[in-house]
């Protein structure tokens, strides 16, 4: 385990990494909000911990894992997760392609107010912050649009009371829509969904045309598509690709079969085909992870 430090703040509004400071804009409860579009490959970060903050990071592209103290939480683009104040983490992979939009909020002191709402209005919203159900959870259309405005109104609106109002207005309205994206009861997934996507994780290689699978799953085709994107998180074809890229991970990392060899047994149409996805998902490519795992052998 990483030595934990306490992270500073610092405020970055550079291309591929922005944490702007909304004080100007007299937004006090929040620390940082900010955006990471990595281009290349990042070193992981140390363990640390944000002293009476709250993190919030909403995944827009790549598989992530976030490390805390205790355990490692997976989740998928458009999904967020938590830490809680004080507590250690760090995002374990920095691959390259890595989407995100960050927030930090500052817990306030009991009875201070802010965003325009009273006293026991904010203490209602930083007590729901704190206790939310779930350190993991789907965002919804919401709170990405939240995020947009702030950063549209940050970088379009010239300083004046109307545009300290609406940035204001859609602080609020973030803070508000990750306490209902939280709150909403996850889907549980079909049985016949469940199992479906048990299958596909231990054979991946296999094919799964989508009008046999709805017929199998007693839905119609379009339901079918509904259904197991609103239950698993992702369409079939690409949780199919998925699993197929964690398969491929799995053997490389533990056989010494071949690249093209692995290719071919999970069905992709070229060596450049499965190199290019494999890197896109997993932020490195497959020959860099034989190396680093030949390296790690010796």
């Amino acid at each position: 385990m990483n030595t934990m430090i306490e992270d500073p703040i610092i405020y970055s509004d550079k291309p591929g990494f922005r944490l702007l400071d909304l004080r100007p804009d007299g937004i006090s409860c929040i620390s940082g909000v900010g955006i990471s579009d990595f281009h290349a490959m990042r070193d992981n970060p140390e363990l640390h911990f944000h002293a009476g903050v709250m993190e919030f990071c909403l995944c827009l592209k790549g598989n992530l894992t976030f490390e805390t103290n205790d355990r490692e939480y997976k989740f998928l683009p458009g999904h967020m997760f938590v830490t809680a104040p004080n507590q250690p983490h760090r995002l374990k992979n920095n691959p390259k392609g890595m989407k995100t939009y960050r927030l930090l909020f500052t817990i306030p002191r009991l009875g201070d107010s802010f965003l325009g709402l009273d006293v026991r209005e904010s203490e209602w919203l930083s007590r729901s912050l704190m206790n939310l159900p779930q350190r993991v959870f789907a965002a919804t259309s919401r709170v990405k649009t939240s995020f947009d405005r702030i950063f549209d109104l940050y970088d379009n609106a010239r300083p004046s009371p109307g545009r300290r109002a609406r940035m204001k207005s859609a602080a609020l309205e973030l803070l508000i829509a990750i306490v209902d994206a939280a709150r909403r009861i996850p889907c549980k997934a079909p049985t016949a969904i469940s199992e479906l996507a048990k299958r596909i994780r231990e054979n991946p290689e296999a094919d799964y045309p989508v009008a046999e699978m709805a017929k199998k799953c007693n839905l119609s085709i379009s339901a079918f598509h509904a259904t197991f994107k609103r239950s698993i998180g992702l369409p079939l074809h690409a949780y199919v690709i998925n699993s197929r890229i964690l398969k491929a991970k799995k053997l490389i990392e533990s056989t010494s079969r071949s690249i093209d060899s692995i290719t071919g047994e999970l069905r992709f149409k070229s060596k450049p085909h499965f190199a290019v996805t494999f890197k896109r998902i997993l932020g490195i490519t497959p020959f860099a992870l034989r190396q680093n795992q030949s390296r790690m052998n010796k």
